[in-house]
């Protein structure tokens, strides 16, 4: 059998895989971003008094951004069938049983796609905010001025075919168990949702420790979406801080936000 008949029929093999593949990145998606939904917009959870900004989004808006992350999660599909495919040929580094590398491996790997994805995200994410990216690719994931946790995933086809690069990239780097692959997308959906949910959940001391403020927080990523042009971080605020970019308002609002009691109401400050 020639090469082109090889690819053709692994391909072939891959076609009942896709509505799989499909279904676990969308439930990953809906159960999160749905429970979040329910949590902080439906419930009376116990963060009510954390809003990070006065104004609610609109129906229109949750609609508009689940309708976008249902073709997020089409674009993901598409990457992760096409680094199956090449891992056949041996493009990719995967491995099958973690015995060949160990758990402190497995775990060490997953932190390294951590960082990695947190260091590739800030730069991905500074470009498209350059002028010519934020009109064609970016604007969509900005509309939602208010976040909302559907706005998680509500990307431009392009933007999530950014994003979803990282996969291929880590593997292309060391070698990859499933395990941390699924650990890894697992983590990244959850914060996610947390940090477009538009409260804060986070202690106000962590925003006052040298170590604990370079946790990136939600009512970071929320300011993000006010202003535009600062915190560009992910999980962290260590490349913002490093490079220049942390809103100069952004620990003040951290603090006022987190120091409120229940009982209190706060205006929210302007931003840049």
């Amino acid at each position: 059998m020639c090469f082109h008949q090889q690819l053709f029929q692994y391909m072939m093999d891959l076609v009942p895989k896709i509505p799989i593949i499909f279904l676990i990145d969308f439930l990953r998606y809906f159960l999160f971003a749905g429970l979040a939904f329910l949590v902080f917009y439906i419930w009376k959870h116990p963060f009510q008094y954390r809003k990070i900004q006065e104004k609610n989004a609109k129906p229109s808006q949750f609609k508009k951004e689940f309708l976008y992350s249902v073709s997020s999660v089409v674009v993901y599909t598409s990457v992760t069938l096409t680094v199956l495919l090449f891992r056949k040929y041996g493009y990719f580094k995967f491995y099958e049983r973690i015995e060949d590398h160990g758990w402190g491996y497995l775990i060490l790997s997953t932190v390294l796609i951590l960082v990695i994805q947190d260091f590739y995200f800030y730069w991905t994410h500074r470009l498209m905010h350059t002028r010519w990216f934020y009109k064609r690719v970016h604007k969509v994931h900005h509309d939602s001025v208010t976040p909302s946790p559907w706005t998680a995933y509500s990307f431009h086809p392009w933007e999530a075919f950014i994003h979803s690069l990282i996969m291929p990239i880590v593997a292309s780097l060391f070698p990859v168990h499933p395990l941390a692959l699924m650990i890894f997308m697992t983590f990244q959906i959850i914060r996610n949702v947390l940090g477009h949910s538009g409260y804060e959940i986070f202690p106000y001391w962590m925003g006052t420790n040298t170590i604990l403020k370079l946790v990136n927080s939600n009512t970071n990523h929320d300011m993000h979406h006010q202003s535009f042009r600062y915190n560009y971080g992910l999980y962290t605020t260590a490349w913002d801080y490093l490079f220049g970019t942390v809103h100069p308002e952004y620990e003040r609002t951290f603090a006022e936000i987190t120091s409120k009691k229940p009982e209190g109401r706060r205006r929210v400050p302007e931003t840049a």
